[in-house]
């Protein structure tokens, strides 16, 4: 719950189903990956043939750190909401085999 946006605290749905909350978190790390993808792209290609400001290195990086980040709470939470799956039984391993398969 710590990762998740503050609001999902008072969401009772996610207090009683974790892999619900999983799914969810895992979806929402994809998506900051994706952000930060395209505000890399996006700076960089703002950055073509005009002249550098002092911080434009160092809010690259700070952009690369981030997707970075994201990237490797989200395969965390991944193995996560997949042990989940399996101790909730078996329809749960039933998703977790076709993700297996499926190379997710």
């Amino acid at each position: 719950m710590d990762l998740a946006p503050a609001r999902w605290r008072h969401e009772e749905v996610f207090h009683r189903n974790p892999v619900e909350l999983a799914c969810m978190l895992r979806l929402y790390l994809d998506a900051e990956v994706l952000a930060m993808q395209a505000g890399l792209k996006a700076l960089r290609t703002a950055l073509i043939g005009e002249p550098r400001r002092p911080d434009d290195a160092e809010t690259i990086s700070a952009y690369v750190r981030e997707q970075t980040w994201a990237r490797a709470v989200r395969e965390q939470v991944r193995l996560i909401e997949d042990a989940l799956h399996v101790a909730c039984g078996s329809s749960a391993r039933k998703r977790v085999a076709w993700r297996i398969v499926s190379g997710q």
